[in-house]
């Protein structure tokens, strides 16, 4: 417990040091600790196993969680600096950046108002993920899409933002596109294909490499050797910029509709060392609403393709197709809030031989309970429930290689969340 100790300290300094700054200068953090229990055949795939869970059978009772410090600075009347120093349980960086980026807000003109952002963090796609450190004010773990974006997904480029509200009626619909140019995201849906889906509430930070595991879930044809089970998801291989574009309907805090296509323009044979790019492109869909009785739903749903290797005729080396959707109900109590959450995920290779292909299909329930004991203090108890299929026949590669066609992976978390604002 040292690190988070110390951890705390050091975002009590950074608090005192916004306090003699003003308003100019804000500081946001967190420390957790989390009581974990889990159920699950497999070891987690942070320690190179089959587990789509951040934790395993080995772990526990006690574990660090994470801490965020997160900085909002005004450097002059139209941009503001900003940056999330995150810490947590990695084995290469304990301590990295996840977003670190000016925004330029300048004063509008015209009915239309303008936002860009320029350096590294995350496109504007989670519906979940809307707290400081890019954590969810919903639960202890993310959705399955928000979990990949948080794994693999990273904007290091530029993006513009143009917005209009379109009455001054009460809630009155407000138009907005935005759309970006980035380096630096190539290997983007690997993990999908080594690895499957996940759920968790871990983000790899900008100079972190994540394993993988030893035996791939999606084409498991041989166990791969400990020095070629590295991914640095935010690396340039190809040097050609992918691109994002997307549009938003919302209507004050009531009802948000939005679309958005990524496509990181990957040359699936472009190589770096033992490195391939991966030509991954797909689009999300989310919407968020509030239903009689306040109760809030929250629902993303995301269709790809990602591909890998010298072109083979109708396929690539390894060619897939990936998909995944939730729905989330909430309502807050005073205090406490609960959420419920149905998760569907699917990664479906396209070049497997007959009777051999390894699909990735599966789904998973999660309920969460969340209380503000203070303002600095927060509780927090979930369960998530992950079963999957791997195959619809026992001549499947998984199976091949020892591991079950169907599986379920529980886990039961209660956690306790020191917050410094």
């Amino acid at each position: 417990m040292r690190g988070p100790l110390l951890v705390a300290l050091a975002l009590h300094a950074g608090l005192v040091i916004a306090a003699d700054a003003g308003d100019r200068h804000v500081f946001e953090g967190a420390v957790e600790v989390s009581a974990i229990k889990v159920s699950s055949p497999f070891t987690t795939w942070l320690d190179e196993g089959e587990g789509k869970l951040r934790f395993d059978e080995d772990d526990g009772p006690l574990e660090f969680s994470r801490a965020f410090l997160e900085y909002r600075g005004r450097l002059t009347p139209t941009v503001v600096a900003h940056g999330v120093l995150n810490i947590q349980d990695t084995k290469d960086r304990p301590l990295d950046l996840t977003e670190a980026y000016l925004e330029w807000r300048p004063v509008p003109r015209t009915p239309w108002r303008v936002r860009s952002r320029i350096g590294a963090f995350y496109p504007k796609l989670s519906l979940e993920n809307v707290d400081p450190g890019w954590s969810s004010p919903y639960g202890l773990s993310a959705s399955a899409i928000n979990t990949w974006i948080g794994e693999e997904l990273r904007t290091v480029g530029a993006e513009v933002r143009v917005s209009r509200v379109l009455s001054q009626l009460p809630l009155a619909p407000e138009l907005a596109f935005e759309g970006a140019m980035f380096y630096g995201n190539d290997p983007t849906g690997a993990l999908l294909n080594w690895r499957g889906w996940s759920l968790h509430d871990r983000q790899t930070g900008l100079t972190s490499s994540l394993p993988l595991p030893e035996i791939p879930a999606i084409e498991p044809w041989e166990p791969v050797p400990d020095n070629d089970r590295g991914l640095e998801p935010f690396e340039e291989i190809d040097h050609d910029p992918g691109f994002y574009a997307g549009v938003e309907w919302r209507m004050g805090e009531s009802f948000r509709l939005k679309y958005f296509h990524y496509d990181n323009h990957g040359d699936p044979e472009a190589l770096n060392g033992m490195d391939y790019a991966w030509q991954t492109r797909f689009d999300h869909l989310g919407l968020q609403f509030t239903l009689p009785g306040d109760i809030g739903v929250i629902s993303q749903w995301l269709d790809g393709i990602t591909r890998m290797g010298p072109d083979l005729g109708p396929w690539h080396v390894w060619d897939s197709g990936f998909d995944a959707r939730f729905l989330l109900l909430t309502r807050a109590f005073g205090r406490h809030r609960v959420s419920a959450r149905y998760d569907d995920f699917d990664v479906q290779p396209y070049n497997d031989p007959a009777k051999y292909t390894n699909r990735d299909d599966g789904h998973a329930w999660t309920a969460s309970w969340l209380y503000e004991w203070s303002a600095h203090m927060r509780l927090g108890a979930e369960y998530v429930a992950i079963a999957t299929e791997h195959c619809e026949t026992t001549q499947c590669a998984w199976v091949f290689n020892g591991l079950p066609r169907t599986s379920r992976q529980n886990q039961l978390q209660l956690s306790l969340r020191w917050t410094l604002e």
